[in-house]
């Protein structure tokens, strides 16, 4: 076996089932009015979002989410 052999399972893998996830579920509920996304490609972030209506709940909730990462890391 030489390196061209080894098949490895794209690095984009589990994001790309996530947005499968996502895109199901915006598509099965016509009340779906807000998206934020924050994808890591490469070594850089970009974001993509649909208009926000309400800014300090989408701030609160990165907040949450900002907490949510720092306890995984110091479980881990």
């Amino acid at each position: 076996m030489n390196i061209a052999e080894i098949k490895r399972p794209p690095r984009n893998q589990n994001a790309l089932d996530l947005m499968a996830t996502v895109t199901e579920k915006i598509t099965a509920s016509p009340d779906a009015t807000e998206v934020f996304i924050l994808v890591k490609i490469g070594g850089d972030y970009m974001r993509f979002s649909s208009g926000i209506d309400n800014l300090m709940h989408l701030v609160a909730t990165l907040e949450l989410a900002k907490f949510d990462a720092l306890q995984r890391m110091s479980t881990d």
